[in-house]
């Protein structure tokens, strides 16, 4: 116990005991081999792999005369994808999962590298920036995640020789302590995407093995004050344009439906966020949402967590702070647009429909801003100062958005420098509609007779109830460490801290320590024990 650091408040003084009991590690040692995913020797190897998701034709086969190594007794996976923009406009992509042989598991924690080599068949089409597509690659949890290590624009080199890729493995990233699969994919569904027949082969596909020569290091242990509210971070590791959000029911608990939609309603309806807490300048460019959907044009229903992207309908109220610690707010929406978004953010009618309608600065993120639908065209868009901006939207658009209409609410990082950031909320209002909401998010739980969890990484989704004192945090994966705490540190003192409640976000795991279960009303003292 060799270091302690202290948070007070009043007259009250919490301690850290950074210093870790290692119990029956210290003086270990340790190595792990490689794990060998596919060298593709036999044709055994190819039958694992298969087509995960993608409108694109994909066929993937056994190629006995390619092999990496030039070997004449191995051979590699050959894959034939017949992408086709016009065709498959925002699906116009593939995706293949190469899964572990005997349905096996492994600890991703215990490697530090996905290793694979790549060639690509010359002729096969490129895109308008002169690459043959961005290709993103990652593992594959048991429960079907996935988790994204990078992504390559694939040279014209690549038709010459072998690429070799290298990703390196955060052994902080949730998920890891089950891997099942690996998978590649391109989306070539944007503005000069693929039209024509690509040919590529993988072959040596492997993880690399931590080599241990030592106990790993203990983790290091924070306190902070808690702030009550829904705290929503961008949790997914690697992700910038991750979509946390929560959202509304289609049907309360008696199976009526929810009317959330001003369409027709006669009377005004008012959509209203309040924030609470926001990341600073540093990370500028960090967005807050509200997404208003009607489930008509919805392509993959509510639960899509890519709604915005993928639903043919949406209204979009865009909140993002910039470097000086300002505000801005724009109104935006898009019709007919199934598996896009250009339309979102055009305002120049030269460039086709236009999506966004109003902006509005402010000097803060931090308090109310809603959207207010005199009628089924008129809006009004306000600031938490009380500054304000009347617009409209078609008549024809605005219909689109008759009831069933579901509410999101939620962040986007949008660089990959605000991965890891939150805000938190406090409120949030559906006024004047048929069925009215109102949640100021200060339950001990979200509240599931209203909300649903919708978010690339339902982790980072966190209702901190007011009761709440502290944040315990500490570096994942930390695995067989549990929290204790003591209110004087004596032996025999020490109990546990809330271990069956501890949980990951991004690269974090944390425990909430209510008031109530604080050691001592004056003292306290934490710890990580690994037995």
């Amino acid at each position: 116990m060799n270091t302690n650091r202290e948070c007070r408040s009043g007259k009250r003084a919490l301690a850290l005991v950074a210093g870790m009991i290692l119990v029956g590690l210290m003086g270990s040692a340790w190595a792990q081999e490689d794990f060998v995913i596919s060298n593709f020797d036999t044709e055994d190897d190819a039958f694992r792999w298969s087509r995960w998701w993608g409108g694109a034709p994909q066929t993937y086969e056994y190629d006995p005369a390619v092999d990496a190594g030039a070997s004449a007794t191995s051979g590699a996976l050959k894959a034939t994808v017949d992408f086709d923009l016009g065709a498959y406009g925002g699906d116009n992509q593939f995706a293949v999962r190469g899964d572990f042989a005997g349905g096996a598991t492994v600890d991703g924690t215990k490697y530090t590298n996905l290793v694979f080599e790549l060639r690509w068949k010359a002729g096969s089409p490129t895109t308008s920036a002169g690459h043959y597509g961005n290709l993103e690659y990652g593992l594959g949890p048991s429960d079907w995640s996935q988790i994204q290590l990078g992504a390559l624009q694939v040279p014209l080199t690549a038709a010459e020789g072998w690429v070799r890729v290298v990703a390196r493995i955060d052994p902080a990233t949730p998920k890891l302590e089950s891997i099942a699969r690996v998978w590649l994919k391109i989306w070539s569904g944007g503005t000069g995407g693929l039209t024509g027949q690509t040919v590529f082969w993988v072959d040596n596909v492997k993880l690399v093995a931590l080599k241990e020569t030592g106990p790993p290091p203990a983790p290091a242990l924070t306190l902070q004050r808690a702030t009550s509210g829904l705290r929503i971070a961008a949790s997914a590791p690697g992700a910038q344009y991750q979509r946390q959000n929560i959202r509304t029911l289609g049907a309360d608990p008696n199976f009526i439906q929810n009317l959330y939609s001003w369409v027709h309603n006669g009377a005004p309806v008012t959509y209203a966020l309040s924030v609470k807490a926001y990341p600073g300048g540093a990370n500028s460019g960090f967005q807050a949402q509200v997404f208003l959907v009607p489930e008509y044009g919805m392509r993959y229903g509510p639960g899509d967590t890519s709604i915005d992207w993928n639903a043919a309908h949406v209204i979009f109220l865009h909140l993002a702070n910039t470097a000086s610690g300002a505000a801005t707010a724009a109104f935006r929406y898009k019709t007919n647009l199934p598996g896009g978004n250009a339309m979102l953010w055009n305002a120049n009618p030269a460039n086709g429909p236009v999506g966004q309608l109003a902006t509005l600065s402010d000097p803060s993120p931090l308090g109310t801003w809603s959207l207010t639908f005199k009628n089924n065209t008129e809006i009004t868009l306000t600031a938490p100062s009380g500054t304000s901006t009347n617009f409209a939207m078609p008549e024809e658009a605005a219909l689109l958005f008759a009831d069933p209409l579901y509410a999101y609410v939620g962040i986007q990082p949008n660089q990959p420098g605000n991965i890891g950031q939150a805000a938190i909320f406090s409120r949030f209002q559906i006024a004047g509609a048929v069925t009215p909401l109102d949640d100021t998010f200060s339950g001990e739980t979200l509240d599931l007779t209203k909300w649903a969890v919708t978010a690339a990484d339902p982790a980072g989704v966190v209702l901190v109830p007011p009761t709440t004192a502290y944040w315990l945090r500490w570096a994942a994966p930390a695995t067989g460490f549990v929290p204790e705490q003591s209110p004087s540190m004596a032996p025999g003192s020490w109990v546990d801290a809330g271990a069956a409640n501890v949980f990951q976000i991004g690269t974090e795991k944390a425990v909430l320590i209510p008031v109530a279960g604080l050691p001592s009303p004056g003292q306290g003292f934490f710890r990580l024990v690994k037995p």
